[in-house]
């Protein structure tokens, strides 16, 4: 929990991106889980038939294009599943986590690093921009499992896919072949290779205009500002200037094939400049949420070090935090205070003031033992504690919950 102006809301929120951000978040529901079980096979080979097809991350024409591979590549299926074949992942797509629950431990390593709960690997593409933390979850990993890592995504990593995810074919795009007719189509449709992240925009489109002119001379100047541009890190991406650049080019009518490649380029870079948007509101959050992570292990180190405190003393009849109760504590209208946990909120009584006794409200929000009189109050359903003595044991600061997701 964190606290507000004296109020404590639940920190989980701060962990949503959209729902908030990081469900950004809860995302859709596990693949493996939702969907029914696959007709089970031994694997075999399945080849594409139509001129490009997209490989997606559910048996569901809806569902995100991870990938799209050209007549002819071969996958390995391991079932089928509503008329769509489950495929081994191609090479080259990738899964995304969230790197502040990734230990590195190399290059091309890491392990999942979690205080409690599962972490989140969602659906990444080669296609299209997506959000993290909107998409699909595809499974679940443990504290301590390895990952091998791909690149960064900003506040995420890119990883491979873990095991047991698979991806989708419809079968209206692709047959089944033996393991011989495979081995004898491989020469010419290779097993779907390893391909790269979406590329930069390129000056070679399908029939390669003609860059000579003036507006191809400027089309080229700014080709080579967006390779610079690419190079720097993907939070500090300047994309805004380049398009403004690109308009009058895709405009203009004289150069009609270098105004088409403009136009291209101007729409993936409006693409780069919206995922940049998403990247940097899921860094913020990450970094809020080791913030707060952060400070919950200090209050947990605080009120155990008060707890310790309070065991050097005689006994006390309760203690915990002091805050005012709602409760009405007699006809004249007093009110009651009560002693909570500061970290369960349990209360673990309620305390009223007796002639001679200490005064309670200068003492709100500090962590107290009390010394009385304990009875049930069956009114209540709770304990009451005639205070006679009180002892500051220490302060407490803004009381933190940890998170109950990750990534």
């Amino acid at each position: 929990m964190i606290r507000t102006k004296g109020r404590r809301i639940d920190r989980g929120a701060a962990t949503r991106f959209a729902g908030a951000c990081l469900l950004w978040l809860t995302g859709a529901a596990m693949a493996q889980t939702t969907a029914p079980a696959a007709t089970q096979a031994a694997e075999f080979w399945i080849r594409v038939t139509a001129s490009e097809v997209n490989v997606r991350a559910r048996p569901d024409v809806n569902s995100t294009p991870v990938a799209r591979v050209p007549r002819d590549t071969l996958l390995r299926a391991t079932g089928v599943e509503y008329g769509w074949y489950r495929v081994r992942p191609p090479e080259g797509v990738f899964s995304l986590v969230a790197a502040a629950f990734i230990e590195r431990r190399g290059a091309d390593e890491g392990v999942v690093s979690l205080r409690s709960g599962a972490l989140r690997v969602r659906v990444g593409s080669l296609v299209r921009a997506v959000d993290p933390e909107r998409s699909d979850v595809q499974t679940l990993l443990e504290n301590g499992t390895p990952v091998r890592v791909l690149g960064e995504q900003g506040a995420w990593l890119r990883i491979v896919p873990p095991a047991g995810v698979g991806y989708y074919v419809s079968s209206e795009h692709a047959e089944r072949v033996s393991d011989e007719a495979a081995a004898k189509l491989r020469p010419v449709g290779a097993v779907a290779e390893r391909t790269r992240p979406p590329a930069e925009p390129s000056a070679a489109p399908a029939e390669a205009p003609d860059l000579s002119g003036p507006w191809g001379r400027q089309l080229l100047a700014v080709e080579s500002a967006i390779a610079a541009e690419a190079e720097r890190p993907a939070l500090e991406q300047q994309w805004g200037e380049l398009i403004a650049r690109l308009r009058p080019i895709a405009l203009q009518r004289e150069e009609p094939m270098v105004a088409e490649l403009a136009r291209r380029w101007i729409t993936q870079l409006e693409e780069r400049l919206a995922q940049r948007q998403t990247l940097r509101a899921a860094d913020e959050l990450i970094r809020r949420s080791a913030r707060e992570q952060a400070q919950h292990e200090r209050e947990l180190e605080r009120i155990a070090r008060l707890r310790q405190r309070a065991a050097t003393q005689p006994a006390f009849t309760a203690q915990g935090e002091l805050l005012r109760s709602q409760a009405v504590s007699d006809a004249g209208g007093r009110r009651f205070y009560k002693l909570q946990d500061p970290v369960t909120h349990r209360v673990e009584a309620y305390l009223r003031t007796v002639p001679g006794g200490p005064e309670l409200e200068p003492h709100v929000g500090r962590y107290v033992g009390v010394r009385g009189t304990r009875h049930a109050d069956a009114r209540l359903g709770a304990d009451i504690v005639e205070v006679r003595e009180l002892v500051v044991l220490g302060e407490l600061g803004p009381a933190t919950q940890p998170a109950s997701g990750r990534g």
